[in-house]
């Protein structure tokens, strides 16, 4: 009788005990699987160049404001020719697909004079993840107030760049192109001579506000 009890003594410790560990391998597993989950939802959410597509933009204002730099190419001794600073500030919209039309304003200071310009502001944006990179083509005229027949121009800049989130609806945009601007006369005057455009390299830092 003694060995009959014994037996089921040990019977019942040894279900307990496997019973027990069946529990805590599923409690294991279930905790591993969660931590995987919540590792792979943070990467998601903080990667900035992910593969996963985000929800289709449907369109809206927009507003870029830019600061520029940019030095001459080859002939740089004229006035307008040298270098420039300047900001400009255009507002447009965008439109589903990653066009965006709009345009803009803003001031160019050169090594001697400066303009203002009033521009068509030209953009695609490439792909719908949280970095985009985009092509550009600001194309408008350059006023001068001092000397508005000569010194007033028509440029084009196309250039190339990217957007970086930063807050909510506000990206960093950085871009570089090539700034032509061209000379008037040369569409009055067919027998004009002298240089009829000026060329800089600029680089442009600014906000994205409206994304």
């Amino acid at each position: 009788m003694k060995r009959v009890f014994l037996l089921a003594f040990f019977f019942v410790i040894a279900a307990s005990y496997a019973s027990a560990q069946v529990v805590t391998e599923r409690c294991w597993h279930l905790d591993h699987l969660q931590f995987l989950d919540h590792r792979q939802d943070y990467w998601r959410s903080h990667k900035l160049f992910t593969t996963a597509e985000q929800p289709l933009y449907s369109g809206g204002m927009y507003n870029i404001t830019e600061a520029h730099y940019g030095f001459g190419l080859e002939i740089i001794e004229p006035p307008f020719a040298h270098h420039y600073t300047g900001a400009t500030t255009a507002f447009g919209w965008r439109y589903r697909g990653g066009l965006a039309i709009g345009g803009g304003t803003g001031f160019f200071k050169y090594n001697d004079g400066y303009t203002v310009p009033l521009y068509a502001d030209l953009r695609y944006f490439m792909g719908r993840q949280r970095v985009q990179f985009f092509v550009a083509f600001p194309v408008g005229f350059m006023m001068n107030f001092e000397n508005f027949k000569d010194y007033s121009k028509i440029f084009g800049n196309p250039s190339v760049g990217l957007i970086v989130p930063v807050f909510k609806n506000t990206h960093l945009s950085f871009s570089t192109g090539l700034l032509t601007q061209i000379d008037r006369d040369i569409f009055d005057d067919p027998s004009f001579s002298a240089p009829w455009h000026d060329s800089f390299i600029n680089l442009k830092l600014g906000f994205l506000f409206g994304w």
